[in-house]
């Protein structure tokens, strides 16, 4: 089913009337806002870190398609917002970057087959067109800063942190996978192919190269910041993985050219 047709989003349109469905959003919903602050995994002690709902929200659009996602993305940010408020007055522009990162997601996964590519190409998208480009705007119009102070500091951080959240999602969208699809909430896949989210050559190549990239952030990064051991012991764990990968993919083509 194409996304530019009609019949993409008059299906995406009559998810609002499935039960099933709506209960599913509304359980994505509280967790995302219950977990905004809590569920997080510390890469670099005040300094790096992932905040996990993404994982919750890639799910939900995956389930219930880009209209759903809208209005859930709205009451998500908004409930934050007034919940967990830093003490700045409330600013639309973010409530416009998780309708975005929302979009990408379902362009991606929702009544598609989900692999390990998709995921990908759906967590560039919302790391780079929509936290890189759109927050480094609002970031400026709020705090007076240049865009391109923001714009620099989002590009290392959202590169240095994409091989985590791409292996996380991949992870977590293979362990969940054959239960979601049993209960008729990802439709796009059969018994057969439950077994297909796996990281293929193709695939060990672009999370090593990811890996090498985020390497050189930790350089980068090693420079600019006063904890040069900590992003050094990352940046080198990063590296290594990402040579070990290529290693490894490179040694799996030359054995099946040897058969």
């Amino acid at each position: 089913m194409e996304i530019f047709t009609k019949e993409y989003w008059k299906t995406a349109a009559k998810e609002l009337k499935s039960l099933k469905r709506l209960a599913f959003a509304a359980l994505v919903c509280a967790l995302t806002v219950a977990l905004d602050g809590l569920a997080r995994i510390p890469l670099i002690p005040g300094s790096l870190e992932i905040k996990c709902t993404f994982i919750i929200i890639a799910l939900g659009c995956a389930v219930y398609g880009p209209v759903a996602a809208v209005l859930i993305a709205i009451v998500v940010d908004t409930m934050s917002f007034f919940l967990f408020s830093t003490g700045f007055a409330y600013f639309p522009g973010y409530m416009i970057t998780e309708i975005v990162v929302s979009l990408f997601y379902c362009f991606f996964l929702y009544r598609r087959k989900i692999t390990v590519y998709r995921l990908f190409f759906a967590k560039v998208c919302t790391n780079f067109l929509a936290h890189l480009l759109l927050n480094s705007l609002w970031s400026s119009l709020l705090m007076g800063k240049g865009y391109l102070y923001y714009f620099w500091n989002s590009l290392i951080k959202n590169t240095l942190l994409l091989p985590f959240e791409v292996l996380l999602l991949a992870v977590f969208f293979g362990a969940v996978l054959p239960f979601f699809s049993r209960m008729g909430l990802l439709p796009a896949h059969s018994s057969e192919e439950l077994s297909r989210l796996s990281l293929r050559a193709g695939g060990l190549t672009v999370l090593s190269l990811l890996m090498i990239g985020g390497s050189l952030c930790c350089i980068y990064l090693c420079i600019t910041s006063a904890k040069l051991l900590l992003f050094s012991i990352l940046g080198f764990l990063l590296l290594s993985g990402g040579i070990t990968l290529l290693i490894l993919n490179h040694k799996k083509r030359g054995c099946k050219k040897s058969f």
